[in-house]
């Protein structure tokens, strides 16, 4: 918070706006403060708020400002990085092509960049290519290139950076796997877009919820109002003078206000982190109970902890308390089994990791599938798969060491998730460890197929979630409004009963 309360200060919100790549226009900031505060008055004016209520909501408007200005930047800024990234991975693969050299690949891919954070960081890798100095046994190009993936954190540079450099350190024929990554570039790009599409629609239907709560609200209270018109008793009451009415319509149009702020805040999200985020996601302790569950050691603690609850509520039925023992029942049931509906919560959570985790993984082996055998390429996948994987992954090693000849050494890997499209993709790898890797490219291509497919399905999860979450703030407002609607109504009926009241005591 005290990070924002900076940008209440003009140039500090000017510094950040460059830091974006972007020019900030006082022009343009001060036409916005001006319409901003010219429609949080006029809907004051509507609502027919006092003095104070009005001055808040503008002070709340002026605090939030800063934060839409930014918002706005951002959203371009994570846009073009976005398109950025995949203009790079593209263009280096097609010019490690023709050279079979990084540094010559980002010299060429330097010159398609204007000047902008990716032809800097670009510039910045070929400078410590040429002259930076390295510890001996280094990696050169691994540590060369590490400034670049920080500075993007896409797993898909990672995965090309990796091949580049096994490409250039052991040689080998890559046209095949720069085919495959191209084309799953090509559909990452697709789905990103579609996703940013998605949310700046829900993100619309937002606004518009927004709107039309406001108008809803507004047009109840005047409707409200005008009843005392229709009783022949002459009274001065009115509604928008009642505290509850006012107070109510303040938090009503703050709230709507933190809606807006907040579906604007979901576009600026980092287009291309969403998968580093989710293998960074902290999901051991659910991977511990999964992989080493114990049910006699889990049902030993469900009982420790159902007998205290059970005694009170056997006391509690003894001593004629039949809606405590009641009560206490369905608790009781739900200590005796929490061990397996904890591990049914962690099952779900470990499956759903498993699912998104599985297509970049295979995705990864069926690079490396390129130039090693079935045994090396899972070996050589280990260090870089996601931490949800690892332990089926050593388990599998395990399999292959033992049996390496048998089919359930490979389909025993995530059996336990129910994941059909894992089992296909492990056949396929059997399949191609019985050919050898010269003889196997048809399998290896069938193996990439059911990867594109399931990652497709996996990034559906992933964006719907993402989508979900935009579209559930369309029902903020109208929730919102239903407790302002059901407020209003409660003090206009009420008002009417008095009025009622008071002409029943002039015809007395």
């Amino acid at each position: 918070m005290m990070g924002m309360f900076a940008f209440w200060n003009p140039k500090n919100l000017q510094k950040k706006v460059d830091m974006y790549g972007y020019h900030f226009s006082w022009k343009e900031h001060t036409m916005m403060i001006f319409m901003a505060l010219a429609g949080v008055f006029g809907v004051g004016v509507v609502f027919q708020l006092k003095t104070g209520g009005v001055v808040a909501a503008l002070a709340a408007v002026l605090a939030m400002l800063p934060i839409l200005v930014l918002d706005m930047y951002r959203k371009m800024y994570e846009q073009k990085r976005f398109a950025d990234a995949a203009e790079y991975m593209e263009q280096m693969l097609y010019a490690f092509q023709k050279s079979g050299k990084i540094l010559s690949a980002l010299k060429e891919t330097r010159e398609i960049f204007e000047e902008g954070k990716m032809r800097s960081c670009i510039e910045q890798v070929i400078l410590k290519l040429e002259f930076g100095e390295f510890a001996i046994g280094e990696n050169i190009f691994k540590e060369a290139l590490e400034p670049l993936e920080s500075q993007y954190q896409c797993p898909k540079i990672k995965m090309v950076h990796e091949l580049l450099i096994n490409a250039e350190e052991h040689g080998g024929e890559m046209n095949e796997s720069a085919l495959i990554l191209l084309e799953d570039i090509e559909l990452w790009k697709r789905r990103g877009y579609q996703l940013q599409a998605e949310k700046k629609k829900s993100h619309t239907d937002n606004i518009i919820s927004v709107i039309v709560s406001v108008i809803l609200c507004a047009t109840a209270l005047y409707v409200l109002d005008s009843m005392k018109d229709l009783f022949a008793v002459k009274t001065c009451f009115n509604i928008f003078d009642v505290k509850i009415i006012q107070v109510s319509s303040l938090v009503f149009l703050l709230f709507l206000l933190w809606v807006f702020v907040k579906s604007s805040r979901n576009l600026t999200n980092d287009w291309l982190a969403a998968e580093e985020k989710e293998q960074r996601n902290d999901i051991s302790s659910s991977c511990e109970l999964v992989y080493h569950y114990d049910e006699k050691k889990e049902k030993r603690k469900s009982v420790l902890w159902t007998l205290p609850v059970a005694g009170v509520m056997f006391t509690a039925f003894l001593h004629g308390k039949i809606l405590l023992a009641g009560l206490l029942f369905p608790v009781t049931l739900f200590f005796a089994m929490q061990h397996k509906v904890g591990f049914k919560i962690a099952k779900r959570d470990v499956t759903e990791a498993v699912y998104l985790a599985l297509p970049g993984w295979f995705m990864e082996l069926a690079l490396l599938l390129q130039n090693n055998n079935v045994q090396i390429s899972i070996e050589k996948s280990k260090n870089s798969a996601p931490q949800v994987l690892k332990y089926e992954i050593e388990c599998l090693e395990e399999r292959l060491e033992k049996t390496p000849e048998k089919l359930s050494a490979y389909t025993d890997f995530c059996r336990e998730f129910d994941v059909p499209e894992a089992q296909n993709c492990m056949k396929m790898l059997h399949a191609v460890a019985e050919m050898g890797t010269g003889d196997a490219v048809t399998q290896i291509n069938h193996l990439i197929l059911h990867v594109n497919e399931m990652q497709n399905r996996a990034e559906e999860i992933r964006n719907g979630k993402i989508a979900f979450g935009q579209k559930m703030i369309f029902s903020y407002p109208v929730i919102a409004a239903t407790v302002k609607l059901l407020i209003d109504l409660t003090i206009g009926m009420t008002m009417m009963f008095q009025m009622l009241g008071s002409m029943g005591g002039v015809m007395k």
